[in-house]
């Protein structure tokens, strides 16, 4: 974590190195809505609501948070991009803040601020570091030591969990042909594809 207690802005970063045979899975995973739930920490829903492309998508999470505290949701843009043939290749989701894409939704506090970044790097010899980091404002009102235990927690078992459940079989030997990854399900035809750079959010 990188902030002080009485801080409104929250910072928090996760990093983990594990094997990733099917790089595909990731996103067989990341297009699984209703599974985000099971690995994402404090997440109880996830939805779609719009997007320019499979690498450009609007999604808003609703987050449930312990009695008494009121639960949240973020309303974001989730932007991917990668980098190929320079070191280190890279696939990352940066997630961007829309509060306002979205009405109010009574039953949940917004997070007035949130950014963040979701993604790996190569390693070499199917090996990946992934990065989980989330810059937030929680919103209303959160005692500072209840909010740094939680925020201490969400990227240790968000990356746990993930690494578990991404080697589950029905996540296996897919292919998407928006995005230029390794793994047995893509065609041995397959051409490369002209992969978004990594570029500032707007």
């Amino acid at each position: 974590m990188k902030h002080r207690d009485e801080s409104r802005l929250k910072t928090f970063r996760g990093i983990t190195r594990f094997t990733l045979n099917d790089e595909y899975s990731l996103v067989a995973l990341l297009n699984d809505y209703p599974s985000f739930p099971k690995w994402l920490h404090f997440v109880d829903s996830a939805e779609e609501f719009g997007r320019t492309s499979p690498l450009d998508r609007q999604l808003r999470f609703t987050t449930q948070l312990p009695w008494p505290l009121a639960d949240r949701e973020a309303v974001l843009r989730a932007k991917v991009t990668q980098t190929l043939n320079t070191e280190p290749e890279s696939v990352m989701i940066t997630l961007i803040n829309q509060p306002d894409a979205l009405p109010p939704n009574n039953n949940y506090i917004r997070f007035p601020e949130m950014t963040g970044l979701l993604g790996f790097t190569r390693l070499g010899n199917h090996e990946v570091e992934m990065t989980y980091e989330l810059i937030l404002d929680p919103g209303g009102y959160i005692p500072a030591w209840i909010a740094n235990i939680l925020l201490r927690d969400a990227p240790y078992f968000t990356l746990e969990r993930l690494r578990r459940i991404v080697n589950k079989p029905e996540y296996q030997n897919h292919y998407y042909d928006y995005i230029d990854l390794h793994g047995p399900g893509r065609p041995q035809d397959a051409s490369p594809q002209a992969a978004p750079s990594p570029a500032p959010a707007p």
